[in-house]
């Protein structure tokens, strides 16, 4: 017996109001996993990130290619690698993106969007960005 699953994809860039330099997605909706979560798979070219911003419901992020970076308000950068997987609870202000040597790619699973789409913040400046010494 055969079960088929209906997928849609829609995918884009990600408004530069949210973001510095090019980040794209693209989001699948399926009846395989809960109707009240959100996966994306988001590509960041090298420099590109988020800005500073905090989640209304848990996220957890999968590194699926590149270097990347991801801070929480207050805390040190930390780099991302392929594999990596991160756990980020709601009202946690943070960025990530990739590193300017490298493009970074994530798979991000927001749980409970009906709790709504979290809050947006400025911009993280160069200063900040580039803070990181290795």
């Amino acid at each position: 017996m055969s079960t088929q699953f209906t997928a849609v994809t829609e995918e884009g860039k990600v408004p530069n109001t949210y973001m510095t330099g090019e980040v794209s997605y693209k989001k699948q909706t399926s009846e395989i996993h809960p109707e009240n979560t959100t996966i994306k798979d988001v590509s960041f070219e090298p420099c590109a990130r988020t800005n500073w911003h905090s989640n209304a419901s848990l996220q957890l992020i999968i590194v699926t290619q590149g270097e990347g970076y991801y801070q929480e308000r207050g805390g040190k950068i930390n780099l991302l690698q392929k594999g990596q997987v991160l756990t980020i609870l709601p009202g946690i202000e943070h960025w990530y993106g990739a590193t300017p040597e490298s493009s970074y790619s994530h798979i991000t699973i927001v749980t409970e969007i009906d709790k709504g789409s979290g809050t947006w913040m400025e911009s993280v400046t160069d200063e900040e960005y580039y803070s990181l010494i290795f």
